[in-house]
């Protein structure tokens, strides 16, 4: 089944059922288009408001704030902890009967969390993701090989995977002769494919090409899609160098969905989805808005899920707001996504670290395999480091972390075999263990 006949049996299903996801992908196209046009304003103030009506009139902890008058600053942020304190507070009474489907986290921050969406919340993502994987030149239908961790909970069926059209990679199983069984099938495939997964699934590759010249699979893959962990730089390169095609990285989450996603046209910016959320970049501190270019929290209002509305809720993530203007449009981005608070890291005076200046100067350690930075204490630090072969370069290393982190930092190196994988799949490269800030609540 070629990817054009798939797409249109898609929209004649659609139509069939009263043409809903079209209708959702037609806004969400011309809301993102131009965030600021006429249409994109006055369509989010009606879903918000709409969204805050429905909340006063039927959640019980929203009912129970006592909120007259219905503007967004004056509802209180929340997180997963406050939800997960009074999950039922959060549940609209409209849909206790009504079908809904159940998003959870994996609790890899320490927090599980489940969240339910409604069916036109669900009908809303799948155009989400529809438009997002447009931006890139990938069409509905196209096949994509899908690199993550599949366990009994989360595999799909044959029958999804022919319906979706995708092929399960297993990450756990990333050794070299996994990647080049992965590199043969891209090679030898008769269709056009895309990839999407974890970004450390990527590193892995990118490291075993450099390791094993190869000729480069150009025309092979239309696209390649991070998620879940940040790429980087040297990585988003070696992939579009070997693959020569668009390599971007999407922010999302389970319990929301498609928050931003780079495109073709924002290749290191993040296109905001404010056709779907209403996105906030708050104080690190204080639930106030940050400065003009200062990072801060990421607050996202879900505009479509009224099982289980999403208020100001804070993902527990970092990130700096822009704006690009051209003379047609305008439209907001993330230029920076951090990451978890909770794994900021901090120099030997306290001042933040960003993770960027760590991952993106690991590169030129190239015998390493993989590699783990952990914050101990105020002034402690501990690479572990996975190397096939005897390491050389301490001292440099030491030396050249101590200029990002100051000249008093304690760095220690310790030998492993694996960087373990979270529950999540998701394999951290920077961690703050430093228990005194996180008792004290500032991380």
């Amino acid at each position: 089944m070629t990817p054009n006949f798939r797409n249109l049996m898609f929209w004649l299903s659609d139509w069939l059922k009263g043409a809903k996801i079209r209708r959702h992908h037609n806004a969400i196209t011309k809301i993102n288009q131009d965030h600021d046009s006429e249409y994109a304003i006055t369509k989010r103030n009606e879903y918000l408001s709409e969204l805050l009506r429905h909340c006063q009139e039927t959640v019980p902890f929203y009912k129970n704030l006592g909120v007259t008058d219905f503007r967004l600053e004056n509802y209180p942020v929340t997180n997963k902890n406050v939800i997960n304190s009074s999950s039922k507070s959060f549940a609209s009474e409209k849909f206790i009967n009504r079908k809904t489907f159940k998003a959870s986290t994996s609790g890899s921050t320490g927090t599980p969390f489940t969240v339910f969406h409604d069916v036109n919340k669900k009908k809303r993502h799948g155009a989400d993701v529809r438009f997002f994987w447009e931006t890139v030149g990938h069409p509905f239908g196209t096949r994509f090989f899908y690199l993550r961790v599949w366990t009994d909970q989360n595999r799909k069926g044959k029958f999804l995977q022919w319906k979706q059209n995708f092929t399960p990679i297993d990450i756990r199983k990333m050794g070299d002769s996994e990647i080049e069984n992965l590199l043969e099938k891209i090679k030898t495939t008769d269709t056009p494919i895309s990839i999407l997964g974890y970004a450390s699934a990527f590193d892995r590759i990118v490291k075993f090409v450099q390791q094993n010249p190869s000729q480069s699979l150009e025309n092979k893959v239309i696209a390649i899609v991070t998620m879940s962990e940040a790429l980087n730089i040297p990585t988003k390169k070696g992939l579009s160098d070997y693959f020569n095609c668009p390599v971007v990285s999407r922010y999302a989450n389970m319990e929301c969905g498609m928050i931003a996603q780079q495109t073709s046209d924002h290749k290191s910016d993040f296109l905001l989805n404010l056709a779907s959320y209403h996105i906030e970049i708050l104080d690190l501190e204080a639930d106030v808005p940050a400065k003009k270019g200062q990072p801060g929290r990421i607050i996202v209002t879900d505009l479509f899920n009224k099982a289980m509305p999403l208020i100001r809720y804070d993902t527990g993530d970092i990130g700096v707001l822009g704006k690009v203007m051209s003379d047609t449009r305008t439209q907001y981005v993330l230029k920076k996504v951090e990451g978890r608070k909770m794994d900021t890291v901090f120099d030997t005076k306290n001042n933040p670290i960003s993770s960027f200046i760590i991952n993106n100067n690991m590169w030129k350690y190239s015998t390493l395999n993989q590699y783990q930075f952990i914050q101990v204490s105020e002034k402690t630090y501990l690479f572990k480091l996975n190397t096939g072969k005897t390491f050389l370069r301490e001292d440099e290393l030491i030396n050249e972390f101590k200029g990002y982190l100051g000249n008093d930092a304690d760095i220690k190196i310790e030998y492993v075999n694996e960087i373990p994988l979270l529950s999540s799949g998701k394999r951290k490269k920077v961690l703050n263990r430093m228990k005194k800030k996180i008792s004290e609540g500032v991380l």
